[in-house]
């Protein structure tokens, strides 16, 4: 017996042909699912909210019979159709999704709850379909063991307890090409637990509260061109998922612009605790293998039609490669990694704020691959780290999810100021740090900056003398980099240079004094 709470959620992404991370993604979404207001409901009225919500996310729901027998509702052979068409320029593709239920059983429980369960397996396909005829297919399995999902609340806000110990879910594409293998991606969902939220008013709402014990991801396939293969698996820990979006009333979810503009948005966020992953392939020059962990890590997506972010971080990572090119183990790790990236989306008479910052600090890598690079110990072989965190304020002339946008050749985004937060690179010896605040003067065709930014260079010199010594760098352009440090920075101990660089209103710009423009 199984919840039709994962039926549910899979109908709000068409699955993709091809195995691509879009398809991880369906996954995640088709098998999550929360907080319980204590009133009435009845099975008739689950069942009428979750059509709702199907035909939200654009399904087409046929059932084969809905029948009432005492206390249950049986809903048997249900099919569930979606068809989208997306087009990004001169590229058209069109997607066909059809999903069989075999039976949603939906139980009365005499006080005010009712269970929802799923039997048999949710089997379909999904039909995609080029500008140029060609139809990659995939075929589609839902298999659920012992999930439960008991419904409370008011018609017009339902809540949903879950208690999962397994779920999996698997895609198999099949190949275009006579004689291929097919390619296959699967996942398994143990100990998930939770409470999910679904609110009809104002259109489909839903929050999500949910954790699980583990995450598996399988991927295998092959390129039927040149014989290469994948075998691929993803193993996470304690994982926690918190979400809440909407779709409004009136949206059409396969003409995703129309939807934001109409107020569709969403806010997830997915924490995970260990996490491993290995790789092997065989290719034309030989086996490649490549497998790696990291601690902990975090990703964060949120959109609606006033701005979009996403956000990853990940801790004490790891990685291994070795290939028939470099038989003996490479390898990597990174102490702390972020991404961090967030724009407004709307047309404003106002600007407003926007972010752009990526993190790696404590680069390191293996002997074997100093040995490559620096085989007679010219450089300081420590770890690297790079931060470029960049924030301020700028406005999209349309908004961006408008036909105006796609059809511009560049994006009509006007910036009107930019604070380098800081600025770092640390490489082998070596150090570039930096901070400032610009505004800008959009009034032209080129916009001028007004501002300073503050430089710091440290250990340069030893680097240079380090690379001319490997080979790597002629004598005559270190002499020419050195001169130059001389006029547009100024000394400030051993091997240590600063540097302000200031842009004037004239659009004239200064180092130290010294003009550069």
């Amino acid at each position: 017996m199984c919840s039709r709470r994962w039926s549910h959620s899979l109908s709000k992404r068409p699955l993709m042909a091809r195995l691509t991370s879009a398809g991880t993604t369906t996954f995640i979404a088709l098998l999550m699912s929360s907080t319980a207001v204590m009133a009435d409901v009845t099975p008739e009225q689950v069942w009428e909210s979750w059509q709702k919500q199907y035909s939200a996310y654009g399904f087409t729901v046929t059932p084969g019979a809905v029948e009432r027998d005492g206390d249950v509702l049986t809903i048997s052979d249900l099919v569930l159709t979606n068809e989208s068409t997306t087009t990004i320029g001169t590229d058209r593709q069109v997607s066909k999704t059809v999903l069989t239920v075999p039976a949603i059983l939906l139980e009365d429980l005499g006080d005010g709850t009712v269970e929802g369960t799923v039997e048999g397996e949710i089997t379909g396909d999904n039909d995609t379909t080029d500008a140029t005829g060609k139809t990659e297919t995939a075929k589609i399995t839902i298999d659920k063991t012992d999930a439960s999902v008991v419904i409370s609340g008011t018609p017009e806000e339902m809540s949903y307890l879950i208690d999962a110990p397994e779920i999996s879910a698997s895609i198999e594409a099949q190949p275009s090409t006579p004689g291929a293998q097919p390619a296959l991606l699967g996942m398994t969902l143990t100990g998930l637990a939770g409470t999910q939220t679904m609110t009809s008013v104002g259109g489909q709402g839903t929050k999500a509260d949910l954790t699980a014990e583990a995450m598996a991801l399988t991927m295998t396939g092959s390129d039927p061109e040149d014989a290469t293969t994948i075998d691929a698996t993803i193993d996470m820990q304690d994982l926690a998922i918190k979400g809440d979006s909407l779709m409004p009333e009136g949206a059409d979810a396969a003409e995703l612009g129309d939807a934001i503009a109409k107020g569709m948005r969403t806010n997830s966020a997915l924490s995970y605790g260990a996490l491993s992953y290995t790789m092997s392939s065989k290719t034309k020059t030989g086996p490649v293998s490549l497998s790696g962990s990291a601690e902990s890590g975090q990703a964060i997506i949120a959109f609606s039609r006033e701005a979009v972010r996403y956000s990853a971080t990940g801790s004490k990572t790891k990685i291994d490669i070795q290939t028939t090119d470099f038989p003996q183990p490479m390898s990597a790790t990174i102490d702390q990694g972020e991404i961090d990236f967030a724009m407004p989306l709307s047309a404003k008479a106002e600007p407003q704020p926007f972010t752009s910052k990526v993190s790696l600090i404590g680069l390191a890598v293996s002997d074997q691959v100093w040995k490559m690079i620096d085989p007679t110990e010219k450089l300081v072989h420590g770890a690297a780290t790079l931060i470029v965190d960049l924030t301020g304020t700028g406005k999209p002339l349309v908004d961006l999810f408008s036909p105006a946008a796609a059809a511009s050749p560049v994006p009509p985004v006007q910036i009107d100021s930019l604070n380098v937060n800081q600025l770092q690179l640390t490489a082998a010896g070596a150090e570039l740090t930096g901070a400032g605040a610009l505004t800008f003067d959009n009034a032209t065709a080129t916009p001028i900056p007004l501002g300073s930014i503050d430089l710091k260079l440290s250990g340069a010199n030893k680097l240079m003398d380090g690379l001319v010594a490997m080979g790597v760098m002629p004598q005559d352009q270190v002499m020419f980099a050195k001169m130059m440090m001389g006029m547009y920075a100024v000394p400030a101990g051993e091997d240590l240079f600063t540097s302000k660089i200031e842009f004037k209103e004239d659009g004239h710009i200064l180092a130290n004094g010294q003009p550069i423009k």
